[in-house]
């Protein structure tokens, strides 16, 4: 299991772009519909092999019967990161290690893109949020970070703050990245710090 890329909500997908955009310096790819969910994103490649998506509600999609994936039918305010996702061989494998509920495995698909993601019913990850999603890329997609520009913009660290560390920690013993600290707090959130061509930049939940 590895780190696969972050999400950036917005009430609009305009307003989560122009945060990314202005945040770290670079002009983020359109990226698509997901009509499965109802939303849209703009995407951003990075030099580690990760990438950002810029998400928001697609408006010309009508309310669903079921809850939005990275629980966007909640999401007011300014733009923020909201989620990581981690992306692993194995999806069906790989959530035998977690005690956590991480939802149902569901299959998507966009444009020329399919993988399998757990998403659960209520659109909130696990540890209020600070889980991460967790991916399995179809055998003949090609992922984003290798179909997308490259900017010169790569992970420096990331900070998960939750009362419950050491539950979330242990969940997540297969994740092994020396970029990634598990801090105790009150406050629950994540902070990404990204290494930019001016200087280290950060995008954060909070």
């Amino acid at each position: 299991m590895k780190i696969d890329h972050f999400a950036v909500s917005g009430m609009k997908l305009e307003e989560a772009t122009e945060y990314v955009e202005s945040t770290l310096g670079y002009k983020m790819e359109k990226g698509g519909k997901h009509k499965l969910f109802g939303t849209h994103n703009n995407l951003l490649g990075l030099q580690d092999g990760l990438y950002i998506e810029a998400i928001a509600v697609d408006p010309a999609v009508k309310n669903l019967n079921f809850s939005r994936w990275f629980n966007l039918d909640n999401f007011y305010g300014d733009p923020k990161l909201t989620n990581w996702i981690c992306n692993c061989e194995n999806i069906d494998q790989c959530i035998l290690d977690f005690d956590v509920d991480v939802g149902d495995i569901l299959k998507i698909k966009r444009d020329k893109l399919n993988w399998k993601m757990t998403v659960k019913n209520d659109g909130l990850l696990p540890f209020n949020n600070t889980f991460p999603a967790i991916i399995e890329w179809g055998d003949k997609t090609i992922h984003p970070s290798k179909s997308l520009p490259k900017v010169d913009c790569e992970l420096f660290h990331l900070s998960i703050y939750h009362p419950l560390v050491e539950d979330l920690r242990f969940n997540l013993k297969n994740l092994n990245d020396k970029r990634i600290s598990f801090i105790k707090n009150n406050e629950k959130g994540i902070v990404a710090e990204f290494k930019t061509k001016k200087g280290n930049k950060i995008l954060s939940s909070f």
